[in-house]
């Protein structure tokens, strides 16, 4: 198996239940780094919500944020991000305040954070706010109106169906968390597609790369790529198409393929 490239997803994945890496993950990924193999951190989180686990694999160089939306290079100090325009993001909002005015809608510009409304407590959670965390910033609508967002936040609305009909061909939306989360990122922007600009970039073949994932946000990783690895964890569709079952996040899953597969 000639394994040159791993991908990994964060949540449901690299990280446990208490959202930390456990030791046997890192030592395990650490010692694939030293033998020359890529490591790639792919995720569905924002910069200021992934930097924290991230900073504790200083040796991970490309990461991939918001499903994709926004890719960067430690060493080469670059970025690549991919916007929503501001027209269609208008479209969305006036679509949601008419179908589903009960939401919470969250706007990402390139690591700010913003909604019309305070997020209530019991979605603290659905949007990954912890106790000591950061709310969004509340702005009002015309601000809102002048974004063009790296990534749009919905939850509440119970089907992404309606946006796919209705944006399909400038969107990509994806349902997470249990169909909880709607997530809309331009068209072009994918876990896939910016896996894709990287491996261009350090000159690897998707048939050499093993990727790690949990959830919907995977799955085109999971068609692109030649080792796909599924998380005990993982929704059934990844369960599917992948190449091997590991062990769930609580069990240091990482580890157990790398060390069976790889090492």
């Amino acid at each position: 198996m000639d394994i040159q490239a791993i991908v990994l997803d964060l949540d449901g994945t690299l990280l446990d239940s208490n959202k930390l890496i456990s030791h046997r993950n890192y030592k395990t990924v650490k010692r694939c780094y030293d033998s020359g193999i890529h490591i790639i951190v792919a995720t569905a989180r924002p910069p200021r919500a992934a930097n924290q686990f991230v900073e504790k694999i200083p040796f991970v160089d490309y990461l991939v944020y918001y499903n994709g939306a926004l890719t960067t290079s430690k060493s080469k100090q670059t970025q690549r991000h991919i916007s929503i325009s501001m027209e269609i993001s208008q479209q969305i909002y006036n679509f949601i305040e008419l179908h589903a005015p009960q939401s919470s809608i969250t706007y990402e510009v390139n690591d700010l954070w913003y909604t019309c409304t305070p997020i209530p407590d019991s979605q603290n959670g659905h949007f990954g706010i912890r106790s000591n965390d950061s709310k969004p910033q509340v702005v009002d609508k015309d601000f809102i109106r002048t974004l063009s967002p790296t990534k749009i936040v919905v939850v509440g609305y119970s089907t992404c169906r309606g946006f796919i009909d209705q944006f399909g061909d400038h969107v990509n939306v994806i349902a997470t968390d249990g169909g909880v989360l709607v997530q809309i990122m331009h068209k072009s922007a994918s876990k896939e597609d910016a896996v894709q600009y990287v491996l261009s970039d350090i000159g690897v073949s998707p048939e050499n790369v093993m990727v790690f994932g949990d959830d919907f946000n995977d799955l085109g990783l999971f068609q692109t790529c030649g080792y796909p690895i599924a998380m005990e964890n993982a929704i059934i569709e990844l369960k599917n198409c992948a190449k091997h079952i590991t062990e769930s996040n609580d069990n240091d899953g990482v580890a157990v393929a790398l060390e069976k597969f790889v090492l």
